[in-house]
């Protein structure tokens, strides 16, 4: 059983990654930068293992917001898995991906994220990111 401190914490982190979905869908790119740590690594190889990761937090918020250009998304996390160790921790999420293109093209896909976190200041920064997908549905 969890102790009252793991407790909060847990909390922290699901209102973090809440929080990531919220600013990455409104395009709030100040407010995303401020959940990641400069030295954050990003890796979406599993869906295109010719993608390279990419490290560092302006890389990685330049790769997403061209990523997204022209288009509204919608991400929903759910069902965390945590392994908390004081300022660290790994957290499995659950995630359900709709994106849609001004020109009419759209993915709908269900996958994980495999979040690494650290607490600085009080804070929770994600610090490495990966996203698998089981299931990618282009229209």
């Amino acid at each position: 059983m969890a102790g009252d401190i793991d407790v909060v914490a847990f909390h922290e982190l699901a209102q973090a990654k809440a929080r990531y979905c919220r600013l990455l869908d409104s395009k709030d790119w100040t407010g995303l930068s401020e959940l990641l740590t400069e030295d954050m690594e990003f890796d979406l190889s599993d869906s295109n293992p010719d993608v390279p990761s990419i490290t560092g937090r302006d890389n990685v918020l330049d790769a997403v917001q061209t990523s997204v250009a022209g288009a509204k998304t919608v991400h929903q996390v759910h069902a965390p898995e945590f392994d908390l160790h004081g300022d660290e921790a790994s957290v499995i999420w659950a995630v359900q991906e709709r994106v849609v293109w001004d020109n009419g093209t759209s993915l709908t896909a269900f996958g994980h994220y495999h979040d690494r976190w650290v607490r600085v200041a009080g804070q929770w920064k994600i610090s490495a990111l990966r996203l698998t997908h089981l299931v990618m549905e282009f229209g």
